[in-house]
């Protein structure tokens, strides 16, 4: 009888000991010269669970609880809208997110995914609509957005615009598309400005306009098209401004206006 009696004892005591502390907001502090939180009246740094965490967002003030080891951050944290429906999650590892972290919408659908490596954006991000329809997917590496981007009608789930990046700039050939998939317009990027040749297409794939980019200002001749592909106009640019002769022509050919400018104002 003694035997069991103190296996009985063992065994509670040992949940006693593994069950993880849980204390509320208003139970603990944060040490301003160690950075680290603390239960109040207690010198060692907190390990636990800490509930009632409120946290200012973009979407208003979230409550939630939090995983803490030896004072900072570490393990799964949980935020939640007023009616309880849980808001984001994410995982940490000694302070700095580590892991998959989510955010919904009130409605319970997914918002937001991407994983986190030391703290830092890395992987593919994708971005949901209120409804679940992935509407666009960015590529992080180190904390920047750092490849193929790709975003989607929110109705459709159609690809509209896929442009690349580098470091965290638009780098290289964007384009978009329209909703039955026909290219739209595509143009470049160099550094995150537009530099060179810009051409937007009619849905039946015939051209629309050409315009020309340095740093990010028009510069030489821009053309727009009829549907029948003829040149409807034509002008000069310099440094963003119309600088030079601008003539428009009927689908036959013939001018039929031409106008000079210099420094975007009209000199004949």
């Amino acid at each position: 009888m003694k035997k069991i009696l103190l296996a009985i004892f063992l065994l509670v005591s040992s949940l006693v000991f593994s069950a993880e502390r849980i204390l509320s907001y208003e139970e603990t502090f944060l040490d301003e010269k160690t950075g680290k939180v603390h239960a109040k009246g207690e010198q060692t740094p907190y390990t636990g669970v800490i509930k009632n965490f409120k946290i200012p967002g973009e979407d208003g003030v979230f409550e939630g609880k939090i995983s803490f080891k030896d004072g900072v951050i570490d393990g799964l944290v949980e935020l939640y809208y007023p009616n309880g429906k849980l808001a984001k999650m994410a995982t940490f590892k000694n302070g700095e997110k580590n892991g998959i972290q989510k955010k919904y919408y009130e409605n319970g659908q997914i918002k937001m995914e991407i994983l986190h490596k030391n703290g830092k954006k890395d992987g593919i991000a994708k971005q949901y609509s209120n409804k679940g329809i992935l509407i666009g997917e960015y590529p992080f590496k180190n904390d920047m957005v750092d490849g193929l981007v790709k975003q989607y009608n929110e109705v459709t789930g159609k690809l509209e615009i896929e442009s690349t990046y580098k470091n965290g700039k638009s780098e290289g050939l964007l384009k978009a598309y329209y909703p039955s998939g026909k290219l739209r317009c595509e143009e470049n990027y160099k550094n995150d400005l537009r530099e060179g040749l810009r051409k937007d297409y009619y849905e039946n794939g015939v051209l629309k306009e050409e315009r020309f980019y340095k740093n990010d200002k028009l510069e030489g001749i821009s053309k727009i098209y009829y549907p029948s592909g003829k040149v409807q106009i034509e002008a000069s640019f310099k440094d963003n401004k119309l600088d030079g002769i601008s003539r428009e022509y009927d689908e036959t050919g013939k001018i039929i206006d031409q106008t000079e400018f210099k420094d975007n104002k009209q000199i004949n």
